[in-house]
């Protein structure tokens, strides 16, 4: 009599434990797939390499406001929204001179340091500018 009682107890218990088991696991995924998305997956996306071209382009004044726009918007061309805002977190944040639109700055000036944002915002005309914000509206 005693063996009836103990095998039902033993299946509830271990019923209980694979139950608490799957929960766990299913709310690693959860948290693991956040921020998941298909576009970040692709291996052959470098958030890295666009920000160094970005900052190529931008970095210096001798470049035409045509070149630096042909420039800006070849690099951003098939970047998803998730893949720009890993471009963001490449890029950091850099030194500007927003007085001169380049890196350089003068001895009595003091560098300071820009995240992307700002260097589009002052290398793009607004229009421009827009466009680009209508294509990444949560990181500009």
């Amino acid at each position: 009599m005693e063996v009836t009682k103990i095998v039902p107890i033993a299946i509830g218990f271990t019923g209980l434990g694979i139950m608490l088991f799957a929960v766990s696991q299913s709310s690693k995924n959860k948290k693991a797939g956040a921020y998941l998305d298909a576009s970040l997956t692709d291996s052959s996306f470098n958030a890295k390499e666009v920000a160094t071209m970005l900052y190529d382009a931008m970095k210096e004044a001798n470049f035409t406001n045509t070149e630096k726009r042909k420039s800006i918007f070849t690099a951003l061309t098939g970047v998803s929204e998730a893949q720009f805002s890993q471009v963001i977190k490449a890029f950091g944040s850099r030194y500007y001179n927003t007085l001169t639109g380049n890196t350089y700055f003068a001895l009595w000036q003091t560098p300071v340091k820009h995240p992307l944002k700002i260097w589009l915002k002052e290398e793009l005309s607004e229009e421009d500018y827009k466009l680009l914000k209508s294509n990444y509206p949560k990181q500009l």
